[in-house]
């Protein structure tokens, strides 16, 4: 696993107060450092290369700021910490952190922020097994593409509001979680298949980067109509789940199974 992220182990170390400082910068969307930090310090970084003046704005043409460099996010990185970050590049579970890493470097990781630990629900509670994942900010410090983390209920939720329809996230005996609409004899379920290893959970609250299978509709009306349908995939979550709002909608104005796209 290459570990060239991380400082040389004669590189020096920022200290409590400058890891504070680097830490503010890599979570802004502009890297910028914070106001505030005495020049001195801003200088010292500087030289040491985590810091570059940043172009002047408009808005304060004359107001001199720092912009992280990567030399700055890398100070951030011990080689364990780096090795463990990078892991992801290798896992069998996109994004998990699945080989053995020291007590007191995960310990280190959660404390910044820099990996999170979810459930095979894609949920945080503290009574269900939890597995360690890099989080957009540790994806940030090694360079790692950032992933949309909003929960796919969320956007389906929002789109179905959108078409004037009230939903509701519920989760059954499992922890299986879905999409529900229902009104009077019909009710819509929603949800996409997530693999865990060993077994296909039917979700809808796991973030929505783990999604990679499409929406499935399954409507039961009356005593014998039923409707299954596999939304579109490959459009991005919020966008299918804006078109399957819409499909819906159309369905339900004529019960067209057709309204509904293949």
């Amino acid at each position: 696993m290459p570990t060239s992220l991380a400082a040389g182990p004669n590189a020096p170390a920022p200290t409590a107060r400058q890891r504070t400082w680097l830490f503010a910068a890599l979570r802004a969307d502009d890297r910028l450092m914070p106001l505030g930090v005495p020049h001195r310090s801003l200088d010292l970084m500087r030289e040491r290369g985590w810091l570059q003046f940043a172009p002047a704005t408009d808005d304060d043409p004359l107001r001199a700021r720092h912009v992280l460099t990567a030399a700055g996010r890398f100070a951030l990185l011990s080689v364990g910490k780096a090795d463990a970050l990078l892991s992801v590049l290798t896992s069998s579970e996109p994004g998990r952190i699945e080989r053995p890493v020291q007590q007191q470097i995960l310990t280190s990781l959660l404390r910044e922020g820099l990996v999170c630990r979810l459930s095979r629900r894609g949920e945080q509670g503290e009574d269900q097994e939890q597995f360690t994942y890099i989080s957009n900010l540790g994806r940030r410090l090694v360079g790692l593409p950032e992933v949309d983390t909003t929960p796919a209920s969320d956007y389906l939720v929002a789109a179905f509001a959108a078409q004037g329809i009230t939903v509701a996230v519920e989760s059954d005996s499992v922890g299986d979680t879905r999409v529900v609409y229902r009104l009077g004899d019909l009710e819509a379920r929603f949800f996409r298949e997530v693999w865990n290893p060993g077994h296909w959970t039917y979700s809808a609250r796991h973030p929505s980067w783990m999604h990679d299978k499409p929406w499935t509709a399954l409507i039961t009306y009356s005593a014998d109509g039923a409707v299954e349908k596999h939304l579109p995939n490959g459009l991005g979550v919020k966008e299918e789940s804006v078109r399957l709002a819409a499909a819906l909608t159309a369905w339900l104005t004529d019960r067209d199974d057709a309204a509904f796209a293949a």
